[in-house]
């Protein structure tokens, strides 16, 4: 007799995971939560809230994030390497290699800028400092803003949307 095999559904990318063949789980609030790599593992940690909030599938959409990653005197062969392995990463679309650079497209439900960073680092490459450090320092800091902003399930008002009974 053949049973039906328990899976468990990963909350950051939807992907149904065998639960005696996880290798990656973790309790939150009470419940066992299981994910495909240690990616995903990563991004629900960081911002619980944010995968664990009544939602429904249909309205996922994609966050689209772009930015252009400079080094500090980057060999082609780096850049090409560290293209290719950002590629491999989960809700990385694009990752173009040019003189200087990596030119970088991904989802934010299921990579960060954070992430993309270590990534290219653990790869040989030192990211620029300077302005383009404080433009990253940016960038991140807006993000986790984001991910806070969308895992928030209050009220629905913020700066530029009141609270209901004062419209």
């Amino acid at each position: 007799m053949t049973g039906k095999i328990p899976t468990s559904r990963d909350p950051v990318c939807g992907m149904d995971i065998a639960i005696a063949d996880s290798r990656y789980s973790m309790t939150h609030r009470g419940l066992v939560f299981h994910f495909c790599c240690g990616q995903c593992l990563e991004r629900f940690t960081r911002h619980p809230a944010l995968y664990t909030r009544a939602q429904r599938t249909a309205d996922i959409r994609p966050i689209a994030k772009k930015h252009k990653l400079q080094f500090v005197a980057p060999d082609a062969e780096a850049l090409r390497g560290a293209g290719d392995r950002l590629l491999a990463m989960m809700g990385v679309t694009v990752a173009r290699a040019a003189d200087d650079h990596l030119l970088v497209e991904y989802d934010l439900w299921q990579a960060s800028l954070e992430q993309i960073e270590a990534v290219a680092e653990a790869s040989g490459l030192r990211l620029k400092g300077g302005l383009h450090g404080w433009r990253r320092a940016w960038w991140r800091f807006a993000e986790g803003n984001e991910l806070d902003n969308m895992a928030d399930t209050g009220s629905g008002a913020c700066c530029n949307r009141p609270p209901a009974r004062l419209r």
